[in-house]
């Protein structure tokens, strides 16, 4: 994996530049919904066209040494050996069910979490080379957080009936019935 630092931008709720967030509306163009449109923006160049923005973003080689960096740790699987399992530390509950919060240490078995976990690795890669100094802050707010809450909890998540045992590895796939073929043609010709 390998990470663009060309792009240091780091959206989140907070850095959009809204005093009030029920001022943002999500039917508008996104123009309407930038704080900047209007203003003047120091970060922008005023002699500079969008077609040359696009053009320098499109030059970019991946031969440029600098713009790539590589990933502090190889795989999710060493991320969260080495550090998710390291530096998250809570209470679990009785698990099989029964309440509190539920952690498999067989991880790996769980789709949802495997996917989880995945995620949180990229972003937490992006996070620490990003230039921000509040890109790791915003992770563990609107990344970990709202994943872990998913994760742990005891009563719904992916591992709430784990077993010390192993005899629970997860609850099936959700159940799916193919799109009509019609439907799936009207669909795509939409």
């Amino acid at each position: 994996m390998e990470l663009d630092t060309v792009d240091n931008t780091w959206h989140t709720a907070d850095e959009t530049g809204y005093q009030n967030p029920d001022d943002y509306d999500p039917t508008a163009d996104d123009d309407e919904n930038d704080p900047t449109i209007g203003d003047e923006d120091p970060t922008l160049d005023p002699d500079e066209d969008d077609e040359s923005a696009v053009a320098d973003i499109d030059t970019d080689s991946e031969d440029d040494e600098g713009s790539k960096v590589e990933p502090m740790y190889g795989s999710v699987v060493e991320w969260a050996e080495d550090f998710f399992t390291q530096v998250i530390r809570r209470r679990l509950g009785a698990g099989g069910g029964e309440g509190g919060l539920a952690w498999d240490e067989r991880w790996w078995l769980y789709p949802e979490v495997a996917g989880r976990l995945t995620a949180l690795w990229y972003a937490w890669e992006e996070a620490r080379v990003s230039d921000k100094a509040s890109a790791m802050s915003s992770w563990w707010i609107h990344h970990l957080e709202p994943h872990l809450r998913v994760i742990l909890d005891g009563e719904t998540g992916p591992m709430a009936h784990a077993k010390p045992d192993g005899s629970f590895s997860g609850w099936p796939a959700l159940p799916l019935q193919p799109v009509p073929a019609e439907l799936l043609t009207a669909i795509v010709e939409d």
